[in-house]
């Protein structure tokens, strides 16, 4: 499972060894000819990537393959690093690299404080009425970045390990994106731009072309993205024809069908406090929602006050 090492950085990924979905091959190709373009190691690991995680955690409780790999991609990152690399990147077997070229992890160590990052995911949604929305930008771990100097990396596998210990696991994202995304801000650790999370309604876009709602997407992302996961999760909600004619779309332009709508272009940490201007547009516009609320409270209490004496 551990390549001779020959790189500085190692790319990691797990999938089962059979009955693979024609579309998750393209992907885990996707993602090893990247490695192999920028000349970082990679390994590729079955079943038995789950033993990482000890017995004790595979027997307590029924967890689903995504709450076991939740901690076993971080037990495997700390492996790595004590072999000896200066790098590890995580990314699950659905992500498509449409942009090998631009797909970069070059980041400082002033800029990178934590030592690592997560990725970035703006979700994609329609409502009951079908009007298209997306949510603020959170942490994802679809895809990962773990430096040697990552400063928390043994405390999320212990933190996972305790959680386990001591309650209930009754969903894979009590131990995966919940988690990261109620630590974000304590932690301060970044997000980098450049791995998106694309939803089946944003796939469907892609694949008919769609280009109003792929610009809504592409001003709402703000960033550029070279690759996304594509959810193996929620095969169910997309056909496999849809997923291939939004493959192609995406690796004939390199993107260009978001991209070309992002505004702000190249790759990015992006801050664990950052908020867009059409975010803080919309925050303040609930702040003073609920502020006027609370006045019209305050004086209905005043007048029902001033009635009775």
């Amino acid at each position: 499972m551990t390549p001779t090492r020959r790189s500085d950085t190692i790319v990691i990924q797990t999938f089962r060894k059979h009955a693979i979905p024609t579309w998750t091959q393209r992907c885990l190709d996707s993602v090893q000819n990247w490695a192999r373009l920028k000349e970082h190691d990679y390994s590729l690991a079955g079943d038995e990537f789950y033993d990482l995680c000890v017995s004790e955690y595979l027997t307590r409780g029924s967890k689903n393959p995504q709450a076991i790999t939740n901690l076993a991609r971080l037990v495997a990152t700390r492996q790595r690093l004590d072999a000896g690399y200066q790098r590890v990147i995580w990314m699950d077997a659905d992500v498509f690299v449409f942009d090998p070229a631009k797909l970069v992890f070059e980041f400082s160590a002033e800029s990178l404080t934590t030592g690592y990052a997560f990725g970035r995911e703006v979700w994609l949604f329609r409502d009951p009425a079908g009007v298209t929305h997306v949510t603020h930008p959170h942490a994802h771990n679809a895809a990962t970045f773990f430096t040697q100097g990552s400063v928390d990396l043994d405390m999320l596998i212990t933190l996972i390990r305790h959680i386990d210990a001591g309650r209930q696991i009754v969903s894979n994202f009590q131990v995966g994106v919940s988690l990261l995304r109620g630590l974000q801000y304590s932690l301060m650790f970044p997000t980098f731009s450049h791995v998106g999370v694309f939803s089946p309604v944003l796939l469907r876009a892609l694949a008919e072309r769609d280009e109003k709602v792929l610009r809504f997407y592409g001003r709402a992302c703000r960033y550029q993205t070279c690759a996304a996961n594509l959810g193996l999760s929620l095969q169910d909600e997309v056909t496999e024809d849809v997923l291939w004619r939004a493959m192609d779309h995406l690796k004939a332009g390199a993107g260009d069908a978001i991209n070309r709508y992002a505004t702000e272009p190249g790759v990015h940490l992006v801050p664990y406090n950052d908020i867009s201007i059409g975010e803080r547009s919309a925050s303040f516009k609930r702040w003073r929602y609920r502020s006027k609320e609370t006045l019209r409270g305050l004086k209905a209490t005043l007048r029902s006050l001033t009635t009775k004496h």
